[in-house]
């Protein structure tokens, strides 16, 4: 989508945590809905034109995360279709995710939820990076879907993603993600040799 890159604002490291309105209840994932998130991820990746340089196998999981409490004028960064923001509260579930995959010294970030997505900030080893979407929509129908590529190498991501038009953004920390690159760039590399 984006050909070039662009800085992303740096995080504010004292935003304010807040919690989550939604019911915390232990909810287990289904087989039906861990098969739905791969099969969407996988469809995504495609449309990203990444299907052929990642698997789903290597993804990093986030170390943390919270919500955080955000400008409400925060400038629209990168953003999905508005159209069709409303939340369907019945009907069918939508794929709720949120990884990391570090290959051919790229690191790209992969997400879906039932709202529009966009970074709203990022840091890279505490200092600014740049990035450039993708992949980016948004529908009724499928719910919102981002995939974005940031430039750069190190070892700590910290990405602010915003969901519709909400005054909170989720803060996601993903740790040691060089050392979890490589460590799948390895594994691959012997699995290639035998």
């Amino acid at each position: 989508m984006n050909k070039f890159y662009e800085e992303l604002p740096l995080i504010t490291l004292n935003a304010s945590k807040v919690e989550s309105r939604r019911n915390k209840t232990c909810r287990i994932p289904t087989e039906e809905s861990i098969k739905q998130d791969r099969e969407d991820a996988e469809k995504i990746m495609s449309l990203a034109e990444l299907d052929g340089d990642v698997s789903l196998d290597d993804k990093i999981e986030p170390d943390e995360k919270h919500m955080i409490e955000t400008m409400p004028d925060d400038a629209e960064i990168h953003s999905s279709n508005k159209a069709g923001m409303s939340i369907n509260q019945g009907g069918m579930r939508k794929p709720h995710y949120t990884r990391l995959f570090v290959f051919n010294n790229k690191i790209v970030f992969q997400a879906a939820c039932c709202l529009p997505l966009r970074i709203i900030a990022a840091s890279l080893d505490c200092d600014t990076v740049s990035g450039r979407v993708l992949y980016s929509a948004h529908s009724e129908k499928e719910g919102g879907k981002l995939v974005y590529e940031f430039q750069g190498e190190g070892a700590e991501l910290i990405i602010d993603v915003k969901r519709g038009e909400s005054t909170k953004a989720q803060r996601l920390i993903f740790k040691d993600i060089d050392k979890r690159g490589l460590a799948t760039f390895c594994l691959r590399s012997l699995i290639l040799c035998f």
